[in-house]
């Protein structure tokens, strides 16, 4: 099948049509290789495709990267689409490929940049779709493995296309060629270090003399996957409205579920709260701990950014790194009306008048300090002659136990007046009518079982199943 634009455009709109999406604009990645360069030129000449723009992203990690830019802005001022370039620090972290690093880097980039209702078009083509498929299959991918990229999805506030999956990068090459285009090509695509390259340039060239349709063949198999998997998803969706209560998981009514189906749904609850999937076995183990560890016991599975933990007889899934605190039980922080505390990644403390039911105005004639939880910590709750241990009179309130070491504790003269947003007491606390101060707490998260409860999940429409 010879690439032709009208044909893309077909292709594109048969996408958008089947996603129910109706676009704001669109968006080419453009990196200023072959791919990406025939996708603006084809598209670049369509007026029904407005607004039109591109974006290439500066990863910083060759000499030439400013010349790539450079070239990048002239291919798009040369077809009159406006093009912006945005560089990033796309360096690998610690135990971290350098190509994940970029790719990541990268999409952050165009993510923070797309408008709402957007269209992203990357220049993915049948042979790339091969490449994912094999190298996913080969690192132990399931059936999502094989489904490949997706000819598209959510992505950011908008959606995420690529309408060239149907063509190979011969075709591409041969009509850029046809219309006389100038493309560079990232000599970091020749190093046989990167499993793609090594794949690319090693092996796929036997696979192709022997079989010379792998690519057209493999994109048939990723479209089979991906119906298969959304039959799948409707499954997995019904099984999780079974089991889930808020963004938790019953493990009383997980366990009602065969073992296929249990994984299946797990999969769905981590998806649905924008978790990365563990690995097979590391669900395996989730599954084993969660079911055979003691009654007193808050057994954790951990993995790659994400967390699963029992309380309770239910499953909560939390991304990691977990929230921590900017302040500690040992200093705390000087903290007055008026003025808004910052908790780091657990948000901001500000205090607001109100009557009753928080700390007296009145009363209040020295700063509060806010600190974490000091060991041994007692609390005397508003309308008790009585002090109790902080830990008990967390337990009580259903605090989910790996926030209890977290949580704000606002001091006055030494003796907590406040437990973050939802319990005061000690000497400062307000009788009923009595002006007051009360705490909102901005960008908290989920503190206690019955909030975690009342949290809906995304269904069918929302989030990752949309």
């Amino acid at each position: 099948m010879a690439f032709i634009p009208q044909r893309l455009r077909e292709v594109l709109a048969g996408s958008l049509g089947a996603a129910g999406a109706v676009p704001t604009g669109y968006c080419i990645a453009l990196s200023g290789g072959l791919d990406s360069t025939a996708l603006l030129a084809a598209l670049a000449s369509s007026p029904a495709l407005a607004p039109l723009r591109a974006i290439h992203v500066d990863h910083g990690l060759h000499p030439d990267a400013a010349r790539w830019s450079e070239h990048g802005a002239l291919i798009a001022a040369q077809v009159g689409i406006p093009c912006e370039i945005v560089r990033v620090d796309a360096r690998a972290g610690a135990g971290e490929s350098p190509e994940a690093a970029a790719r990541a880097a990268r999409y952050a980039a165009l993510a923070a940049r797309l408008q709402p209702g957007e269209v992203l078009l990357t220049a993915h083509h049948a042979d790339d779709q091969l490449e994912t498929v094999l190298l996913q299959w080969l690192r132990g991918g399931g059936l999502r493995a094989l489904a490949g990229m997706a000819p598209i999805a959510a992505f950011a506030s908008g959606w995420h296309a690529r309408p060239l999956l149907g063509f190979t990068r011969v075709e591409l090459r041969e009509w850029a060629e046809s219309q006389r285009l100038g493309w560079l090509e990232d000599p970091s695509n020749r190093d046989l270090r990167f499993d793609r390259n090594y794949l690319r340039i090693e092996v796929l060239p036997s696979l192709r003399r022997r079989w010379p349709a792998a690519s057209r063949t493999v994109g048939r198999v990723a479209s089979q996957a991906a119906e298969a998997l959304a039959l799948d998803d409707v499954a997995a969706i019904t099984d999780l409205a079974s089991v889930a209560e808020g963004r938790t998981v019953s493990l009383a009514r997980l366990a009602m579920l065969d073992g296929a189906r249990q994984r299946r749904v797990l999969r769905a609850w981590l998806r649905a709260l924008g978790l990365p999937l563990p690995a097979a076995a590391t669900l395996e183990a989730l599954r084993r701990d969660m079911r055979e560890a003691a009654d007193d016991r808050v057994p954790e599975t951990r993995w790659p950014g994400g967390v699963v933990r029992r309380y309770r007889s239910r499953l909560y899934a939390d991304a990691l790194p977990d929230p921590a605190p900017t302040l500690r039980a040992s200093d705390g922080a000087t903290w007055r009306p008026g003025e808004t505390l910052d908790l780091g990644a657990l948000g901001t403390l500000a205090l607001q008048p109100a009557d009753g039911g928080g700390l007296s105005r009145a009363r209040l004639v020295e700063p509060l300090v806010v600190r974490t939880r000091p060991v041994g910590a007692v609390f005397r709750p508003a309308g008790s002659a009585h002090r109790r241990p902080l830990r008990k009179w967390l337990q009580e309130r259903g605090v989910l136990p790996w926030r209890r070491a977290s949580l704000p504790l606002v001091f006055a003269a030494g003796e907590i007046v406040a437990v973050g947003d939802f319990g005061y007491g000690g000497p400062l606390a307000a009788a009923e009518g009595e002006e007051a101060w009360v705490i909102t707490w901005q960008g908290r998260p989920v503190l206690t079982e019955r909030e975690a409860i009342a949290v809906r999940l995304p269904v069918a429409g929302e989030g990752p199943f949309r």
